[in-house]
């Protein structure tokens, strides 16, 4: 399963964004593996279709889940049709430390 996680940086330990779209980095992260891979976000700085460009993103590194904070309705749209998982995530934190929150939920699911 690999997980893609908007971040303000490229190492695990960076802050999450707030959104998609504006997120400078999307971290994904492959369970199987146990790795992390940062990926710029080339739509962090585009005026309009900045989340569509995230969603690009995702969908090439294969992610099935969506960890975020925030996302727009057209990368949403995107995402769905594409069965891409969307989490939101209502507290702020790192992405290490969403993972685990998220992880920890699913085992108390199951």
């Amino acid at each position: 399963m690999r997980i893609a996680i908007p971040s303000t940086g490229k190492e695990p330990t960076s802050p999450l964004s707030d959104t998609l779209g504006r997120a400078p980095f999307i971290i994904v992260y492959d369970s199987v593996t146990e790795r992390y891979n940062s990926v710029k976000n080339p739509g962090f700085q585009m005026q309009d279709g900045s989340g569509l460009k995230a969603s690009e993103i995702i969908l090439e590194k294969q992610a099935n889940i969506l960890l975020t904070r925030g996302i727009g309705r057209k990368s949403y749209s995107a995402l769905l049709k594409e069965y891409i998982k969307i989490e939101l995530i209502k507290s702020g934190g790192t992405v290490k430390s969403a993972l685990s929150k998220y992880f920890k939920e699913q085992r108390k699911k199951n």
